[in-house]
C-alpha cells in the first residue's frame, strides 16, 4: 500500500509523538514510555473534535502504515528531519519495529480505558496542548500597558467585542474552568503552572467572573 509521504510524515500528532517520547528517554531516570501513551491516548480523547479528527485507532494505525512504508523504501521517502527525530524516539530499537510496537502498545492502553488525572497526572506538554488559550491570554494578564490587573483582563475579554466574542471567550471560559478543577491535583497544577505561571485559582477564579460578567451583560 502506497502511502502519501506529504500527508502522513508531517501529521501533527505523529510528531507531537515521536517528541513526546524522545523527551521520556531524554529524563533522568527515563520516563516510561507506557505513561506517555497513555497520556496521549488521553489528549486524543479530550474533546469530541479531536476525537473525530484522529482518533487512537487511527494513530495507530498510521504508525503501521508507515512502518511498512518504511520497510520497503527506507529513508528514500521520509521528508526532511523525519528520520532523525525517529531515530531518537527508537534510540536501539529498529525503527519499523519500533513503530509497530508503539501502535501495539496505544492500543492496549486504548483498552484499558482513559487514565483520570489522579491516576496519571497531566504533564507539561499536555497542559501546554490543554490549556493554550490559557498560554496564550498571558500576555493580558502580564502586560505592563494597563494600570491595574483588572483592565487587561477586560481588554483581551473584550479585544474582538462583539463579533468575534463568541468565537473567543467561551472556550476561554472552558479553560478556565477545567484549570480551576485541578485545584486539588498537586502533580497536574504543577504541570498546569509550569507553562502559565499565573495560573492559580484565584487569579483563574477572576478572570473567569470578568469574561462571565462580559457575556451575560453585554451579549
Amino acid at each position: 500500500m502506497t502511502i502519501h509521504t506529504g500527508a502522513v510524515f508531517n501529521n501533527g500528532v505523529v510528531a507531537k509523538l515521536l517528541d513526546v517520547l524522545v523527551a521520556a528517554r531524554a529524563t533522568t531516570p527515563a520516563t516510561p514510555s507506557g505513561g506517555e501513551l497513555a497520556r496521549i491516548n488521553r489528549t486524543l480523547d479530550s474533546n469530541a473534535a479531536v476525537r473525530w479528527a484522529m482518533p487512537s485507532a487511527s494513530l495507530s494505525a498510521l504508525l503501521d502504515l508507515i512502518s511498512e512504508d518504511l520497510e520497503r523504501s527506507g529513508d528514500a521517502r521520509l521528508p526532511v528531519g523525519f528520520a532523525e527525530r525517529l531515530t531518537a524516539a527508537a534510540g536501539q530499537q529498529d525503527r519499523s519495529e519500533f513503530l509497530r510496537d508503539t501502535a501495539a502498545a496505544l492500543r492496549a492502553l486504548q483498552q484499558e480505558g482513559i487514565p483520570r488525572f489522579d491516576e496519571l497526572p497531566m504533564s507539561s506538554w499536555e497542559a501546554e496542548l490543554r490549556f493554550s488559550i490559557l498560554r496564550d491570554f498571558s500576555w493580558w494578564v502580564e502586560s505592563d500597558e494597563y494600570d491595574d490587573f483588572e483592565e487587561g483582563v477586560l481588554a483581551g475579554v473584550t479585544s474582538e467585542h462583539p463579533d468575534g466574542c463568541a468565537e473567543r471567550v467561551p472556550p476561554l471560559i472552558a479553560e478556565l474552568h477545567a484549570a480551576l478543577l485541578l485545584e486539588t491535583d498537586l502533580a497536574s497544577s504543577a504541570a498546569l503552572l509550569a507553562i502559565v505561571p499565573w495560573a492559580t485559582p484565584p487569579v483563574l477564579r477572576a478572570i473567569l467572573r470578568l469574561a462571565s460578567s462580559h457575556l451575560l451583560e453585554a451579549h
